[in-house]
């Protein structure tokens, strides 16, 4: 009785231990999915057609609404699997969007850039994000469970009004929105939606100008 206890509890042992290493190897070696390709990658699609969405209605004031539609974790099928999407409106008129992002990124290349198609890309916005009255974006990093390649991702959508002829920039107002990728969490954790100020406009600014020598530009009320 005694050594037949012995040789089960040795066979548990032993299948305990070879679960654990099987654990270990596979949270070791476990990555985020790639970008979906083969997918639906119509963003807008993937958001309105998701009952986990989010609809966010900020007042700048002065008549100047904003709408956001955001998913903070897209389905396996869509663009970027389990990280946010999001669509934005803006009641004002514009006629282009600009796209800061922040990072804490290991690369120092990817902490503050401009998010934009290569200039040498036919139909190109360079450096705006896009020509188009709508705000969409789907981000995707990947990343393994104990290695991330930043912490946190944000990023500036401001609508503006721009005149090429009269090199000008007119902006209405932005919003904040990203996520956050931390040690031992699968997924990512996506942030709440809120308004930018002048005060980040002008921090855009900064960036953006080198890109637009010779325009001026105006935020909010100012003409």
């Amino acid at each position: 009785m005694i050594r037949h206890g012995t040789k089960t509890f040795k066979l548990i042992f032993a299948i305990l231990i070879t679960l654990v290493c099987f654990l270990i190897i596979w949270l070791g070696t476990w990555k985020s999915p790639d970008v979906n390709h083969s997918g639906d990658t119509n963003i807008h699609t993937c958001i309105h057609s998701d009952d986990r969405k989010l609809h966010f209605k900020l007042d700048a004031g002065g008549g100047n609404n904003f709408d956001v539609y955001l998913v903070e974790h897209s389905k396996q099928n869509c663009l970027n699997p389990y990280f946010p999407s999001i669509h934005i409106q803006a009641n004002q008129s514009h006629n282009a969007w600009v796209h800061i992002v922040y990072t804490d990124s290991k690369a120092p290349e990817w902490r503050i850039f401009i998010d934009t198609a290569n200039i040498d890309i036919p139909g190109s916005a360079y450096p705006f994000y896009a020509y188009e009255q709508d705000f969409y974006d789907a981000p995707l990093w990947r990343y393994y469970l104990f290695s991330k390649p930043l912490s946190f991702w944000k990023g500036h959508a401001f609508a503006a009004q721009v005149n090429h002829q009269k090199k000008s920039i007119h902006c209405i107002g932005g919003i904040e929105w990203g996520f956050a990728l931390s040690d031992f969490r699968l997924r990512p954790k996506t942030a709440d939606p809120r308004l930018l100020n002048k005060e980040h406009w002008e921090k855009a600014w900064q960036i953006l100008q080198e890109k637009l020598p010779g325009y001026s530009q105006t935020y909010g009320s100012e003409s």
